[in-house]
């Protein structure tokens, strides 16, 4: 007798709470032509989403467990699993296997999602709905997008059981029917009634904005002992598109998506665009969570391999996903990193950050990675310039990293010598100091200079990299400078020919013009990164054959004489060119002419000159 009245209990209890607890579609599906939507409304409301809520329906607790008694760890882990076998599974995608149903009048707006929740008892039944994070992941052409849902325990044995992807691209709606081979359904965990069902979907071949997941099962009405979804689940108790369980919206072929510096992010200048080693970003965008390594990426390489990026969490807000992540540039690993961070003129390494979905590929954004700048100088520039290091830093970036960091920053600059392929603490003025106070200033007689210097000289690169210190402390490093060597070159002919001169024209006095003046050309080429203006200038020897019969060289208008006779003053990079206008002048000999050819040596020289920066 006993048992007959508890089982009389139980068949009237699961009428009841099937009746009472039930799930939703949308908002507004209209009515359907031709073809029948299932799960067409009874009543048409509107009904609101809550400001946001998490997938999960709470935060997980100390026991590992979220609110609704999934144990996170296990079912993500099971998750997973199921798809990689489910995704090896996947055959080639057939034709026609997503089909457009023109003859449904499709939701002008996405439906409210349905979230599902454990609950604890023993003859309680679980919400229907989604539970913990959407998932996104591809393998070759097809792109999967996956979750789990609470749903009957025998769900799978249910024929009625069909799949909707509702779309909205440019404010317009649109919707397909889902063809079931493109769907795996995963039995994770079994309760009294209910089950956790892992469930992933090839969405392949669909290019929207924004896309909606519906699910309809109407088996059993949502009475004992159907195995479908119960016919309203408390976001729409109206009864409003029964029977069907629906995803928050996400994103899909558009992202949205936003960066902003953690530390930094109340401030104004939060979203500055210059990052540093160790810095923390905050990454949310409104699409399903991919592999953590994969949804943001640097298109440099070495800042690529030197990232790390943390999932945080998943939450709806106004009925769309939104994942958030925490993306770190690691210091431990890019203290000492100087090659692979080479650099232009400008400040810092330029980069793009973009994220890497499977539905879409698109620029976070373009960010600078450090504040310095690479120094490009000629050993004769270096013997003749001090090199103040305030000259080649960003202010911008000291700022933040005081802002950031703390006002009472120190600094060490170190030297990375290819030479010997070792990096060593500078040995030169302002090697170490307070932070944008104190500069290193290089020249050719300290140690560092002596080491740059050989470095040049031996067309070789080195590097110099900043580590800075709270406390003691080393809280980030500045991108390595590049202290590359560049020769500045010109060309001067070979042989100026005056033919033959009369004895007549030496002893009388004449001006004589050369007869190869069209390649008498004078051709000097400056770097582009040069720090110092250029000077060209040619001279005699002293006994040479001019000076013994009485005559000058004139080029560019210029006597050249015994001392060094400036001919260009350069202050421009790139390739300059000059006719040398190249002349013979006697002023008239009264000695003997020695009947024998007479050639003259001229010493021409390239050389920076003397300038000094306004820092110094």
């Amino acid at each position: 007798m006993k048992k007959q009245w508890r089982w009389l209990v139980f068949i009237v209890f699961i009428a009841c709470f099937g009746i009472s607890n039930t799930m939703v579609i949308a908002d507004n599906v209209g009515s359907t032509e031709n073809t029948s939507l299932s799960g067409s409304p009874k009543n048409k409301t509107d009904n609101k989403t809550s400001g946001q809520n998490s997938v999960s329906s709470a935060s997980s607790q100390s026991d590992g467990k979220n609110n609704d008694g999934v144990n996170n760890s296990s079912t993500t882990s099971s998750s997973n699993s199921s798809s990689s076998s489910s995704t090896s599974s996947k055959r080639s995608i057939p034709k026609n296997n997503i089909l457009a149903v023109s003859s449904v009048n499709w939701p002008k707006k996405f439906a409210t999602w349905t979230q599902g929740e454990r609950v604890y008892g023993t003859f309680s039944n679980n919400i229907y709905g989604f539970m913990n994070e959407v998932d996104e992941s591809f393998d070759g052409a097809h792109k999967y997008v996956s979750f789990d849902i609470m749903a009957n325990i025998d769900w799978t044995q249910s024929p009625k059981t069909e799949f909707y992807a509702l779309y909205e691209t440019n404010g317009q709606y649109h919707g397909q029917i889902i063809d079931r081979s493109k769907v795996d359904i995963v039995k994770m965990e079994s309760y009294s009634y209910t089950a956790l069902w892992y469930v992933s979907i090839d969405l392949a071949g669909i290019s929207a904005d924004k896309v909606q997941i519906c699910i309809f099962d109407d088996d059993g009405k949502g009475y004992w002992p159907g195995k479908g979804f119960w016919r309203t689940n408390g976001v729409a108790d109206d009864e409003t598109y029964p029977f069907i369980i629906s995803s928050p919206s996400f994103g899909w072929s558009k992202i949205d998506q936003s960066l902003s510096d953690k530390i930094n992010q109340s401030s104004s200048d939060a979203d500055d665009g210059i990052i540093y080693a160790g810095q923390s970003m905050d990454y949310k965008n409104n699409a399903p969570r991919v592999s953590q390594d994969n949804i943001v990426n640097f298109s440099n390489a070495t800042l690529e391999s030197k990232k790390s990026i943390k999932f945080n969490k998943q939450t709806v807000v106004n009925n769309e996903l939104v994942s958030d992540y925490t993306i770190s540039t690691n210091l431990s690993s890019l203290e000492n990193q100087v090659t692979g961070l080479d650099q232009s003129g400008n400040y810092g390494i330029s980069t793009n950050l973009k994220s890497v979905l499977p539905s879409t590929t698109q620029v976070v954004k373009s960010v600078q990675y450090g504040g310095l700048k690479s120094i490009n100088i000629t050993p004769e520039a270096l013997a003749k310039k001090t090199i103040n290091l305030k000259d080649y830093t960003d202010p911008k970036f000291i700022a933040k990293l005081q802002k950031d960091l703390g006002s009472n920053l120190t600094y060490k600059w170190f030297y990375y010598d290819q030479l010997g392929t070792s990096m060593s603490q500078a040995n030169a003025p302002g090697a170490t100091g307070v932070l944008g106070q104190d500069w290193l200033s290089i020249d050719n007689k300290s140690d560092l200079g002596k080491k740059i210097e050989q470095q040049l000289n031996s067309n070789k690169d080195g590097y110099l990299q900043l580590k800075i210190y709270s406390s003691g402390k080393l809280v980030t490093v500045g991108n390595p400078i590049l202290i590359k060597g560049e020769s500045s070159n010109f060309e001067v002919p070979d042989l100026i020919d005056f033919g033959t001169i009369s004895t007549d024209d030496v002893i009388n006095g004449s001006s004589l013009e050369s007869q190869t003046s069209a390649t008498d050309v004078l051709k000097v080429t400056i770097p582009a990164t040069t720090e110092v203006g250029w000077e060209v200038t040619a001279r005699v020897p002293e006994d040479g054959a001019l000076a013994k019969l009485n005559g000058k060289l004139n080029l560019l208008g210029k006597d050249i004489t015994t001392s060094p006779t400036v001919l260009a003053d350069i202050n421009k990079s790139g390739e300059s060119s000059y006719d040398l206008d190249a002349k013979l002048i006697f002023s008239g000999y009264h000695g003997q002419v020695d009947p024998t050819k007479y050639s003259e040596a001229i010493n021409w020289k390239l050389e920076p000159k003397i300038t000094l920066n306004a820092s110094e």
